[in-house]
């Protein structure tokens, strides 16, 4: 039994095949893992550093930090602490449209490969309507951005952002707050589109919020919860760019 079975029901691994069959909401969902099972030495991927995440209560946002309705915490904690996000850009030109691309997200507490996978959810408690527990482990992006927060930071952003919405009623919090910050990384990593990524700490914390480029682009973007033999987190990842074994034939 995984982690999140207590809560949310069946969870099968498919070793063998890198392929997971998990059960949300009464509907069966299946994800392969193979692409993003050991990123670190994935070569389609360009693997950027993109600063410490500090989390003040171990639990764990991941949404986008423009469109924040869903940015509830995962059904999962780990021990406050400051942890490593990297963020793994496309490099293989063979896709269309793929390089320079953040294909993958991984918020890392542990530097080992998971023993196996899960989709991380967000407690059904907290969700509004079945609509949104059909769509458990997945996050809707509506600005072509995600990020990792603790969800202490990301309350005192929501406040930054609501103290800056009443006092500049024909302001734009993205263009007149985030955008300079985007821009000052320009050129960083070099394999990257550019302006992909900030490190940003709200005006009113002490702790940051790590956001970055979504990939595709707007949609819904899984996240997946690695574990350890002793069912306990070790990465966090959110896919932007699955390349799967089938997409490498069709190629």
């Amino acid at each position: 039994m995984g982690l999140l079975d207590k809560f949310f029901g069946r969870t099968e691994h498919d070793v063998q095949h890198k392929k997971v069959k998990q059960t949300i909401f009464d509907e069966e969902i299946e994800f392969d893992y193979s692409d993003f099972e050991n990123l670190k030495t994935n070569k389609n991927y360009d693997r950027f550093f993109a600063g410490n995440l500090k989390l003040t209560s171990g639990q764990i946002i991941s949404a986008d930090p423009m469109f924040r309705e869903l940015g509830l915490p995962q059904s999962w904690t780990v021990k406050p602490d400051e942890y490593p996000v990297y963020l793994y850009i496309g490099i293989d030109d063979g896709y269309e449209g793929y390089s320079g691309r953040v294909a993958y997200a991984e918020l890392n507490f542990k530097d080992e490969i998971p023993v196996s996978w899960e989709l991380s959810l967000i407690s059904e408690t907290l969700l509004a309507d079945d609509f949104e527990k059909k769509m458990n482990g997945m996050f809707p992006v509506e600005n072509g951005l995600g990020c990792f927060a603790d969800y202490e930071t990301w309350k005192l952003y929501n406040q930054e952002i609501a103290d800056f919405d009443s006092k500049n009623k024909e302001g734009n919090f993205y263009k007149d707050v985030l955008e300079s910050h985007f821009k000052e990384n320009v050129n960083i990593p070099a394999s990257s589109r550019g302006e992909d990524w900030i490190n940003y700490t709200p005006s009113n914390a002490n702790a940051n919020i790590i956001m970055f480029g979504s990939g595709w682009g707007d949609g819904l973007y899984s996240r997946y919860v690695g574990l350890d033999k002793n069912g306990q987190p070790i990465k966090l990842i959110i896919d932007f760019i699955q390349l799967t074994d089938e997409e490498d034939e069709e190629e």
